[in-house]
C-alpha cells in the first residue's frame, strides 16, 4: 500500500522539482535597463586549460577581445529599458583546447564567468549571473571509421583563422548573456 503511494506520487515530485521560476523583482530590474557600457576583465586568478593552469594562455587576449566583440554586437541595448547600465565579465575559466588536443583527442574549449550588471550613472548593482558559460565542444568519433572522421572534422574547424575558436567561445557566451538579460 505504502509502495503504491509512492510510486503515485512519484511523478507529481519529478514535475514540481523540474519547475523553475525566475524571481519576478529580477525580471522587472532587467526590463527597466538597457546596455551602454561592456566591460570584460579577467579574474587574478583566472584558470586556464592544460596541464600547468597558472600559465597564462597565449589565446586570452583574443578570447577576451573576440568577447568584448561579440557582447558589444549582441547585448549592447538589450534589453531596451530606459535605465542605462554597464554590463561587467569577470572569466574565470578559459580553457582553450590547442589544435593539436582538438583534432586527436576532439577536446572540448570554454569559457566562464560572472556578469554584472549596474547602473552606469550610480554604480548600483542591479542583477549578477554566477557561472555563465559559452562553450565549444570537440566531435569524437566512435570504432575506427569514426574516430577518423571525427578528427577530420576537427581538423577542418581548426583550419579556419587562428581567433575562430575564441569567436565561437564568445558567441556562445554572448548567447547565454542575451538570454539571461531577457528571460521572462
Amino acid at each position: 500500500m505504502r509502495l503504491s503511494r509512492l510510486l503515485a506520487a512519484f511523478p507529481l515530485f519529478v514535475l514540481l522539482a523540474s519547475c523553475v521560476t525566475t524571481d519576478p523583482r529580477l525580471v522587472s530590474a532587467l526590463r527597466e535597463t538597457s546596455v551602454t557600457q561592456i566591460r570584460v576583465e579577467t579574474a587574478p586568478d583566472v584558470s586556464m586549460g592544460g596541464f600547468d593552469r597558472t600559465r597564462p594562455d597565449p589565446q586570452l587576449p583574443a578570447v577576451v577581445q573576440a568577447l568584448d566583440n561579440s557582447l558589444n554586437r549582441d547585448v549592447k541595448g538589450v534589453p531596451g529599458g530606459k535605465t542605462a547600465s554597464r554590463l561587467i565579465v569577470t572569466l574565470h575559466i578559459v580553457d582553450v583546447s590547442s589544435k593539436a588536443g582538438r583534432i586527436i583527442a576532439g577536446n572540448d574549449s570554454y569559457i566562464s564567468g560572472t556578469v554584472r550588471l549596474e547602473d552606469a550613472k550610480t554604480g548600483r548593482l542591479i542583477a549578477e549571473a554566477q557561472n555563465i558559460r559559452g562553450e565549444d565542444k570537440g566531435i569524437r568519433g566512435d570504432g575506427e571509421i569514426g574516430i577518423v572522421i571525427a578528427m577530420a572534422i576537427n581538423a577542418a574547424q581548426s583550419s579556419q583563422t587562428e581567433d575562430a575558436l575564441a569567436q565561437r567561445l564568445s558567441d556562445a557566451f554572448s548567447r547565454k548573456v542575451k538570454a539571461w538579460l531577457t528571460q521572462k
